[in-house]
């Protein structure tokens, strides 16, 4: 549930030790609009701005609880303004928050640069604060990643590695040796999930979505199912999609009531343009199949992600394309054939 209002004072309501992760992007310093009665803070005011709002955080989060903010700098007059640094330095003079540790957000899609003297900006920060290090939840087991295809070929030229023998712990009993094997691995801290302008699926155009891999990553990794997650800066609702698909609580904070609205919308189920229009799937000879109300629904069935094309319908660039096999039309719902809803 997204609830209306400013985030610095609607926190204020929420008991203390209550949430298990809070997951947030707040606005960017000098960058977008993100609707009106919505002030956009200048580099200099930012950390003044945001600092407060930490001791709230801290108060609210439970002693295993995780703070996950994604946040990004900003480059005027030829160089870039230091005030991320600032922010995370004077959090920890200034506030009981324990800064955890730093991901880089790698996106596939780099924001356009006019500049030859500078490279495409293709990464952002998470920055991870917590609690209490000691009791803090962290499950490495859920995030880890298959190991390379050519790191196995590597030990198998190398004859390090053998499939035969009793694999115990971990470690794989060969007989005349002890050779460890690595089926999984855990990840480095670079992330790289799909970027804001690939999961922009709402019509309502909010500058800066991010992609639901981004709270899903650290749902998993930094809570149990029943948890509470919550975003104080919620947008259009993607932490709360996250939430709702695996089994946490939620609660979401926004100032834009058009946002609140469509965001409420997209959590409950109702999906985009639900009621006015579907996705309609027909096969190869033009015969109907079924309808979605949302990529969501439409990712959910297959199994596997859409791609820009199922995204951009919704955006008016297109109302028909072919995929997977396929044909997709954007029509008018008759309330007969939606069988597909999105959760």
């Amino acid at each position: 549930m997204i609830l209306e209002g400013d985030c610095f004072e609607l926190i204020k309501q929420q008991p203390d030790n209550s949430v298990d992760l809070i997951i947030t992007s707040p606005p960017y310093a000098d960058i977008v609009n993100y609707g009106k009665n919505i002030s956009i803070q200048k580099p200099a005011d930012y950390c003044d701005w945001l600092l407060p709002l930490f001791d709230d955080i801290y108060r609210v989060l439970k002693p295993s609880g995780s703070f996950i903010l994604n946040i990004n700098d900003t480059c005027k007059g030829g160089y870039r303004n230091p005030f991320i640094y600032e922010l995370i330095y004077r959090s920890q003079k200034e506030t009981k928050l324990k800064f955890y540790d730093t991901y880089i957000w790698h996106k596939r899609n780099g924001i356009p640069n006019g500049s030859l003297k500078r490279f495409r900006n293709t990464t952002e920060f998470i920055f991870h604060f917590v609690k209490n290090q000691k009791e803090l939840k962290f499950y490495m087991d859920k995030v880890l990643q298959d190991t390379n295809i050519e790191t196995k070929k590597r030990f198998e030229r190398n004859g390090l590695f053998k499939p035969q023998g009793e694999v115990i712990d971990g470690v794989r009993i060969n007989g005349e040796r002890d050779l460890i094997v690595k089926d999984k691995v855990r990840p480095d801290n670079v992330f790289r999930f799909s970027t804001a302008g690939a999961a922009r699926d709402n019509t309502i155009k909010h500058p800066a979505p991010f992609h639901k891999q981004f709270p899903t990553y650290f749902i998993n990794l930094l809570t149990d199912e029943g948890d509470i997650v919550l975003d104080v800066f919620a947008g259009i609702g993607t932490t709360g999609l996250a939430c709702k698909e695996l089994n946490r609580g939620f609660i979401g904070y926004e100032l834009n009531p058009k946002y609140v609205e469509f965001g409420n919308k997209r959590i409950s189920g109702q999906g985009y343009e639900a009621e006015e229009y579907v996705i309609n799937q027909y096969d190869g000879e033009g015969n109907f199949i079924q309808s979605f109300d949302s990529p969501i629904a439409i990712e959910k069935h297959f199994g596997k992600p859409c791609v820009n094309n199922i995204k951009n319908i919704l955006r008016g660039f297109k109302r028909n394309f072919t995929l997977w096999g396929y044909e997709w039309k954007l029509e008018k719902n008759n309330f007969e054939n939606t069988n597909n809803k999105s959760i």
